[in-house]
């Protein structure tokens, strides 16, 4: 079968996809909360190795419509050794439709406008890239490359290819000190960027990382459960009204929520305020159900 290294993660939305691990890790790999890729040292997969899975996958499941290019930063793979990838996989699948892949801001940044619409017309088509939070002081306390203005640029420069953005924000993150400034201040980003697809997680604080241990310490306090949804809440009261693809439905998350926007989004807002108001547990995903 396919030759997998470590842990290979997929966003929830790619669950029906064939998952092509193109590279080991992540390059950035810096962010204090995220425990994902500490078994390895970033690394770009050989191509021939690449091409050795696809025929591979090709033979086991030769009626693939999507694939998910692994693990945390495939755009960052020189353009020439991108595309010849993405023509292997459209010689290999007849039926592709969608080619999709995470993406740091770092990996956009590097590549020209003209560059990404090259991969746009090999079925590039969706890109998945973590703001985590549209606050200055959260995304430094973070530590992940970048800025929050270069998420916000990286979204626009995929916009000027063709190529659809699913953007990750990470409820909770701002702790109970930043919390409400977090939410209003991520609105703000999601509404200058406007990408097609919002992912909203909640912050799992996960042993072995360094966030873990500032927790631990005292000097990070997590919101609890009903103060994550104040933030959906915030949050979603604060987007305007364009149109996108609004999901929290990961497995982290108190309260499923998978909706158009602007369409839903006054539903959901009131569905949230019920549940707050309430304030009863069981009407919550059950804590030992949730995982990253």
């Amino acid at each position: 079968m396919l030759n997998y290294y470590g842990t290979v993660i997929r966003p929830p939305s790619e669950a029906d996809s064939l998952i092509l691990q193109v590279t080991l890790g992540c390059s950035d790999n810096s962010c204090i909360f995220c425990p994902a890729y500490k078994d390895k040292k970033f690394k770009i997969k050989n191509i021939r190795e690449i091409e050795k899975d696809i025929a591979t996958a090709a033979a086991y499941y030769p009626e693939t419509r999507r694939v998910f290019l692994a693990d945390g930063d495939a755009l960052i793979i020189a353009q020439k050794d991108l595309l010849t990838i993405c023509d292997r996989i459209i010689a290999a699948f007849p039926l592709v439709s969608r080619i999709s892949m995470y993406a740091s801001a770092k990996a956009v940044e590097l590549k020209t406008v003209a560059e990404l619409k090259q991969l746009q017309s090999k079925k590039m088509s969706l890109v998945y890239i973590g703001f985590e939070t549209g606050d200055e002081d959260v995304y430094k306390f973070t530590q992940k490359y970048g800025s929050v203005q270069k998420n916000i640029e990286s979204v626009l420069k995929l916009k000027q290819a063709g190529i659809k953005s699913n953007v990750t924000v990470i409820l909770g993150l701002g702790g109970e000190k930043f919390s409400l400034k977090h939410a209003e201040n991520t609105a703000a980003v999601l509404n200058r960027a406007r990408p097609e697809q919002i992912a909203a997680l909640t912050l799992m604080i996960v042993k072995n990382t360094p966030l873990y241990e500032i927790w631990r310490l005292k000097q990070f306090h997590m919101p609890d459960e009903f103060a994550i949804l104040k933030e959906l809440k915030t949050l979603l009261e604060n987007m305007l009204d364009f149109k996108c693809l609004f999901f929290s439905n990961h497995a982290s998350n108190y309260v499923p929520v998978s909706a158009r926007f602007p369409k839903d989004r006054q539903k959901v807002i009131n569905i949230l305020d019920k549940i707050i108001t309430q304030s009863d547990k069981r009407l919550l995903r059950n804590e030992n159900l949730r995982n990253l």
